[in-house]
C-alpha cells in the first residue's frame, strides 16, 4: 500500500481521523494518536477557534462569582463557585481559576468546546445582574427618602413634646409658687420634682434644647443640630405656654 501523499513511498501508518494510508514523512503524532498532516492542521485550527481571553474570564468572575467559569465552558465549576461566593475566598479563587483555565485552553492543555448553552447562560447572567442592580437602585431611591423623612418626623415630634413638657413644668411651678423658676434646677431639684431629667443644652433626638428662665417668664427653644438633616422645624415655647414653630432654614440660631 502506497502513501496517499507520496505514491513512491510505502505506507506504514494509517491516520486515526480520516483512515488514509501514510508514510513516516506524513505522520504527525499527538497524545499517542496518529494523524496525517491535513487532519492535524484541521484539528489545530479547531482548537484556535475556541480560544478564550484570560483577562475577560477573570473580569467576569470578579463581577459575578462563577461567570468566568461559564465563559470557559465549565458549568459545574461555575455553580460551585457561585453558591459559595459569599464566603469571599471561593470568589477570589474563582477569579484566578477562570484566568488560568482560559490560558490553558489557549495553550491546548485543556480542550475547549463550542457550547452555545454556556454563551446563553453568560448573557442571561449578565442581564440578571444588571436587572438586579437596576431594581436595587429603584428600591433605594424609594425607600431611603421615606426612611429619612420618617426619622425627621420622629425627631420633630420628640422635640415638640420636650419643649411642651418643660413648659408644663414651668407653668405648674408658677401655679404653686406664684413665680416662674429662675433655672431648670428649680424644676429638677424640687420635691416632688417638676421635671425628672435635665434638658438644657442637651441633644434630644437630633435637637439641641436651650432654656431661659426668670421670675417673670421663660423661653424654651428646640433647634435641630443640623438643619434639614436632623430636623426641619425650630420649636419655641414662651411664657403662658405660647407655642411657635418655623422652618429652621429661615432662622439664624
Amino acid at each position: 500500500m502506497k502513501c496517499a501523499y507520496h505514491p513512491e513511498k510505502d505506507a506504514i501508518y494509517k491516520c486515526n481521523h480520516c483512515a488514509k494510508e501514510i508514510c513516516s514523512d506524513c505522520l504527525v503524532e499527538e497524545k499517542h494518536e496518529m494523524y496525517c498532516k491535513d487532519c492535524f492542521i484541521s484539528k489545530t485550527q479547531g482548537k484556535k477557534s475556541v480560544e478564550r481571553s484570560p483577562a475577560l474570564a477573570a473580569l467576569l468572575s470578579f463581577i459575578i462569582p462563577g461567570l468566568g467559569q461559564i465563559y470557559n465552558g465549565q458549568v459545574g465549576k461555575c455553580l460551585l463557585i457561585f453558591f459559595t461566593g459569599l464566603l469571599v475566598i471561593p470568589w477570589v479563587i474563582g477569579i484566578f481559576d477562570a484566568y488560568n483555565t482560559a490560558k490553558s485552553i489557549n495553550e491546548g492543555k485543556i480542550e475547549g468546546k463550542h457550547r452555545i448553552g454556556c454563551l446563553i447562560a453568560f448573557v442571561v447572567g449578565v442581564v440578571v445582574f444588571m436587572m438586579g442592580i437596576f431594581f436595587m437602585a429603584m428600591i433605594s431611591a424609594i425607600a431611603i427618602p421615606n426612611l429619612l423623612q420618617a426619622r425627621l418626623n420622629a425627631n420633630q415630634s420628640a422635640a415638640e413634646a420636650t419643649v411642651r413638657t418643660i413648659s408644663t413644668a414651668a407653668e405648674t411651678y408658677h401655679g404653686v409658687d406664684g413665680k416662674y423658676p429662675l433655672s431648670e434646677a428649680n424644676l429638677t431639684e424640687a420635691s416632688p420634682a417638676y421635671l425628672t431629667q435635665s434638658y438644657n443644652h442637651k441633644e434630644i433626638f437630633g435637637y439641641i434644647i436651650s432654656e431661659e428662665f426668670q421670675e417673670s417668664g421663660y423661653k424654651i427653644v428646640a433647634a435641630p443640630k443640623a438643619c434639614g438633616t436632623s430636623g426641619r422645624k425650630l420649636f419655641t415655647m414662651e411664657t403662658g405656654g405660647v407655642f411657635n414653630s418655623q422652618d429652621c432654614s429661615s432662622v439664624n440660631y
